[in-house]
């Protein structure tokens, strides 16, 4: 169980190599024999020798050998052994994909009465690096909040949700070797912002007035709306004042003759409200009149 430090990771990955295998699972049982003076023996310990593996020495990929390396001591002795005395590791290319899109999955329901905008993330890039057969895989990250997590409160909201990689099957790719970044800056999570606001339905049917009097020998048969209701996301106290919904309200038949569709404009009762349609179509379906 001597502790086995890892050393020219980082110098490995310049030279465009890195480890896939699982080397402290490998070096999780190390013995060590030393040859220690007799006054330091009780004090001898593990560390005083500095037991490693130089991973910056590889120089290709597929399986390499590593000597395990130790360090003598003037005060406690040298090292006549290591076992294992060496290791075999896989290697793979160490490469960096740029550019990969983030997007935000949102996980529950959203409150009957309340608006929430569509989530931005930041940043909407990462760049992804590792072992050649996972990177190559991955086509894009996704940012997941969850609305039992929101604070449900008026206004702009700031979350910050943890990153992850899939592939192109829509799979998870997770591993401790991939590294996530922006800006050359390692990250494991992201910020996703959003607005939420109140928000109430109005229907749309009751509202429309039909004037005027279609052509002689004509009649109307029905007379249809879309959407059936309108939804309004405003502040609190734009709501309150809302008693009905601020469109365009009549539609006028006057001498028609045939079927014909009328869009009416709806207006936001305030500069930072949300309408879920700025217009309404009402169908007006005319026929002539039967004789009987």
């Amino acid at each position: 169980n001597v502790s086995v430090s890892i050393t020219g990771a980082d110098t490995l990955r310049n030279n465009g190599y890195i480890v896939v295998s699982d080397l402290y699972e490998m070096l999780n049982d190390v013995s060590v024999v030393a040859a220690v003076p007799q006054k330091q023996y009780d004090n001898a310990d593990p560390s005083s020798y500095y037991v490693r593996v130089d991973l910056s020495k590889i120089n290709g990929t597929g399986e390499q050998e590593i000597k395990l390396l130790s360090t003598n001591s003037s005060t406690f002795g040298k090292v006549i052994s290591t076992n294992p005395s060496s290791v075999t590791v896989m290697v793979e290319d160490y490469i960096v994909r740029q550019r990969i899109p983030v997007s935000v999955s949102v996980e529950g329901d959203i409150p009957e009465s309340w608006y929430m905008s569509t989530p931005v993330v930041d940043p909407t890039v990462v760049t992804v690096s590792g072992p050649r057969s996972l990177v190559q895989t991955i086509s894009r990250a996704k940012a997941v909040i969850n609305t039992k997590d929101i604070e449900w409160t008026e206004g702009s909201t700031i979350l910050s949700s943890t990153i992850k990689l899939y592939n192109r099957s829509g799979e998870e790719v997770n591993s401790p070797l991939l590294n996530i970044m922006d800006s050359s800056v390692s990250i494991d999570s992201v910020l996703v912002e959003m607005t939420l606001l109140r928000k109430a339905s109005f229907d749309t049917e009751s509202l429309i007035q039909v004037n005027g009097k279609v052509a002689k020998g004509y009649e109307i048969k029905e007379v249809k709306v879309s959407p059936e209701s309108i939804t309004v996301a405003a502040r609190q106290e734009v709501l309150e004042q809302l008693t009905e919904l601020p469109m365009e309200r009549t539609v006028n038949v006057k001498n028609l003759n045939e079927t014909t569709m009328f869009q009416l404009k709806v207006q936001k009762p305030s500069e930072d409200a949300i309408i879920s349609n700025e217009t309404v179509t009402v169908t007006v379906e005319i026929e002539a009149i039967s004789d009987q």
